[in-house]
């Protein structure tokens, strides 16, 4: 799967289903309509779907390479994801 960066507000929660679990693209009404003054915070998702949270809610980007590098990212992929806000999950060569 790809994951994206996407602003958030300091206390964003995801809406959660019956189950518990996240509802795909849940956050994008919500966020659309929201003062971008707001989300001061960053939150990774995943993309292949609507989006489902991957991370915690982190304050900064110096935050979400920390949270990364404890996840076992390579630094080659914490910085392209840094520099463009996104990344593959991998890239098929034919």
């Amino acid at each position: 799967m790809g994951v994206e960066i996407v602003r958030v507000p300091p206390d964003f929660k995801h809406p959660l289903g019956e189950d518990g679990g996240a509802i795909p693209g849940a956050h994008l009404e919500p966020l659309y309509y929201l003062d971008g003054n707001l989300k001061t915070a960053y939150q990774l998702y995943e993309n292949v779907t609507e989006g489902t949270p991957e991370s915690p809610v982190l304050s900064s980007l110096a935050e979400l390479r920390t949270w990364l590098l404890a996840q076992g990212w390579d630094a080659q992929r914490i910085d392209f994801l840094l520099e463009h806000g996104h990344a593959p999950s991998f890239i098929a060569r034919t």
